[in-house]
């Protein structure tokens, strides 16, 4: 994904729809510093470029260079990602610090390759208001896992034994570079795409724990009580992380009686929306609705990334967790057998966000099961 940061369409759509509501001179760089910093650099691209006619490494979104020409790390400024790039040396950077000797380039080995911090730069974004408005760097700097010495790479960048280039030598600790995330490709000319989704589902099945609590017999006519229990238990930042107000990670109930469906929470209005405030055709249908996704304002009223003022949290921190309660009426037919489900959902965006715009690839956003529960009930 890092490949396809800048010409993603999801990205770019989003980027045009903040760029129509503040202007393009006041957005200036604020999204394209991170989607290619190499652009920046070069000054390909100056306020108002065109995405098509920029020269093709900018295209390339996140390049090999985009991290193997950083010196230093270096935290992030109210609206600004700083980068310390060397690019007068020839010289690049990495986490192996006795390289192999190359005729393309001198190579040098820096501790900070192997650290969270070489994620900082566009992992930890204020806004111009100092609002932290995509913060998993500081999400796992202020998380246990920080102290315990469990870094970004070590998830998301997984190890394997060989060479590291074409004739050098065998070693035993190197990192791939698919840096599986959340984030899924949604156009044909992708690579690998399949693979891309079972990475991206493996990561998401290995996220966190669901713990539900169901009594084994209810009284006819009673309430069933339900209890489901989210656990950030296994990730190294806040889950959902990143754009946490796009992101949408959901518990879906259900309760049947045969062919019957008692109750349904979480489910979806007939244009793939969840029914909460966002929903076109039936807005706040869905009340008992849990959802864990952030919200940006601006003076109290719905805001973008770069006017926000405050942002309301939905994620959930690494090592805590957040219980959802339910109560179902049940019908006064004794001697039956009701069936409950519970999963817990996940898509990296919705699709309201991309309907005025991309509308034609809305088919394509993939929902991501990362927990489930089931459960037979005796009705007394």
């Amino acid at each position: 994904m890092h490949a396809y940061a800048f010409m993603d369409p999801i990205n770019t759509l989003w980027m045009e729809q903040v760029r129509a509501e503040v202007g393009a001179e006041k957005l200036g760089a604020f999204c394209v510093q991170c989607h290619s910093p190499i652009g920046v650099l070069t000054g390909e691209t100056p306020v108002g470029f065109d995405k098509e006619t920029v020269d093709p490494l900018v295209k390339e979104g996140i390049t090999c260079d985009a991290c193997h020409l950083m010196k230093e790390p270096s935290p992030t400024a109210q609206g600004e990602a700083q980068f310390h790039y060397d690019v007068r040396s020839g010289k690049k950077y990495g986490s192996i610090m006795d390289p192999a000797p190359n005729s393309f380039h001198e190579s040098e080995g820096t501790v900070y390759f192997s650290i969270s911090n070489a994620c900082l730069p566009c992992h930890d974004l204020v806004n111009h208001q100092g609002l932290p408005a995509e913060i998993t760097y500081s999400e796992w700097l202020y998380s246990p896992y920080a102290g315990m010495g469990v870094e970004c790479q070590d998830c998301h960048m997984e190890t394997y034994s060989g060479q590291a280039a074409v004739g050098g030598p065998q070693r035993e600790f190197l990192h791939r570079h698919d840096f599986a995330g959340v984030d899924i490709a949604l156009t044909d000319n992708f690579p690998n795409m399949d693979v891309q989704r079972q990475k991206v589902e493996q990561l998401l099945r290995n996220a966190v724990t669901l713990e539900v609590e169901i009594p084994d017999a209810v009284q006819a006519g009673s309430l069933l009580p339900i209890k489901a229990t989210v656990i950030n238990d296994k990730t190294g930042h806040d889950i959902p992380s990143s754009v946490t107000f796009v992101r949408q990670m959901w518990l879906e109930v259900t309760v049947s009686s045969g062919a019957d469906t008692l109750y349904k929470s979480g489910y979806f209005d007939a244009n793939g929306d969840l029914m909460d405030e966002h929903s076109a055709l039936n807005p706040n249908g869905d009340p008992d609705l849990v959802l864990f996704q952030s919200a940006l304002f601006k003076n109290g009223q719905p805001a973008n990334v770069f006017t926000a003022d405050s942002i309301r949290i939905g994620s959930i921190a690494p090592f805590q967790s957040k219980t959802a309660l339910y109560s179902i009426p049940l019908p006064a037919n004794p001697g039956s057998t009701i069936e409950t489900r519970v999963r817990l959902r996940f898509r990296p965006f919705p699709p309201y966000s991309i309907r005025d715009g991309a509308s034609e690839l809305i088919d394509r956003i993939p929902v991501f099961e990362m927990a489930e529960s089931e459960k037979s009930v005796i009705v007394l």
